[in-house]
């Protein structure tokens, strides 16, 4: 039985873990089995999914790993809130339901937006509060890498993408931000599982070009009021990418 996969999309998840371990994940984020309910035993599980307990082991395994079930000693495998208590890896399972999900897609990418625009927001205050401490020239140099592959006219979402996240990148390893850079690519990382919302965001590679251009400019002359009225023009870019997202995640029938 081939899993869906990313964006809904059927894909070779070639093992029986995977495949078994994706419908038990679908189930928890679809709500048919509820945070705080048990799991069935292990055989229970197996004979379910017609596999050998030793695969349902190792699928319950991965399932810890990633965030959605707990072993408690004395109740057996208990579901976790995958919404309230899940982390980076959890959300990136969850991202492989987009089109079987959409709301739940829909309301994430919306978050992850918010999120990345606190994030610059931050990011312009240091920079702004300490002039002349840190350097733009690796945030132009990786944006002049963006327009070059702007330029070109038929590069793809997923290298524009990677395009702006070099670009982030540059700008939080000058403002020292470690742990921000590692924020910066899990936040990237869950952006680019699905196909359906690189073409949302990035469905005009021009703008992004541009505001890019823009902000690292309001840095480099230290125009904090030009900084913030390019991030304060997120919300509005924001709102249209979220309903591009759900109008191509609800385009078809799964």
């Amino acid at each position: 039985m081939p899993a869906r996969g990313w964006g809904g999309k059927v894909m070779a998840r070639g093992t029986m873990v995977d495949q078994v371990a994706d419908r038990v994940a679908f189930q928890i984020a679809s709500g048919q089995v509820r945070a705080g309910e048990t799991l069935p035993s292990i055989r229970r599980l197996a004979a379910e999914h017609d596999v050998n307990p030793s695969t349902v082991q190792q699928v319950l395994s991965r399932l810890h790993a990633a965030g959605f079930v707990e072993p408690r000693h004395g109740l057996g495998v208990v579901v976790r809130d995958v919404r309230a208590d899940g982390g980076i890896e959890t959300w990136r399972y969850l991202f492989r339901f987009s089109r079987r999900l959409p709301d739940l897609a829909v309301r994430s990418v919306q978050e992850l937006l918010e999120m990345l625009q606190v994030f610059y927001a931050a990011t312009l205050a240091k920079i702004m509060a300490d002039q002349g401490a840190h350097d733009a020239a690796p945030a132009r140099r990786a944006w002049r890498q963006l327009e070059l592959l702007v330029g070109e006219g038929d590069t793809t979402p997923a290298r524009v993408h990677q395009g702006v996240m070099q670009i982030l990148r540059s700008a939080s390893a000058a403002t020292g931000a470690g742990i921000g850079i590692g924020l910066i690519n899990s936040l990237g990382g869950l952006l680019a599982e699905v196909p359906e919302v690189l073409e949302a965001v990035y469905a005009d590679p021009g703008a992004h070009l541009w505001w890019w251009g823009e902000l690292i400019t309001a840095w480099e002359t230290t125009d904090e009021a030009l900084g913030r009225q390019l991030i304060a023009l997120l919300d509005d870019w924001h709102a249209e990418t979220v309903d591009r997202v759900r109008a191509l995640l609800t385009a078809q029938p799964v």
